[in-house]
């Protein structure tokens, strides 16, 4: 038999290190998401805030992407544009998406 899911104060240590080094929005809720999540594996919860990261690193390129565009439409260099990249933050919309696919992989039976 597997091990039970997580409780609610593991599961919100497990969120705090697997995303230790993400960079989180201060609207995320750790405590809420850890709540919301019940009966999620440890597992589950890794590959939920690891869609979330993904997902913002995709919507951090898309915006670069369509920011190149707009310079160079403009007649700008991209090349000469000193902006620092900001570095993506996981926002608690990237959570919501991703855990529109997440799918509890043991049962409460």
């Amino acid at each position: 038999f597997p091990p039970p899911p997580p409780g609610g104060a593991p599961r919100h240590n497990i969120l705090k290190s697997v995303l230790r080094k993400s960079p989180i929005s201060p609207e995320v809720d750790l405590q809420y998401l850890a709540k919301t999540l019940h009966g999620f594996s440890g597992a589950d919860l890794t590959e939920i805030c690891q869609r979330a990261a993904k997902m913002a690193i995709r919507e951090s390129i898309e915006k670069e992407i369509e920011q190149e565009k707009e310079r160079a439409a403009a007649g700008g260099d991209a090349a000469m544009d000193t902006e620092e990249d900001p570095v993506p933050e996981i926002t608690k919309a990237h959570f919501e998406e991703s855990m529109k696919f997440a799918r509890r992989s043991v049962n409460d039976n």
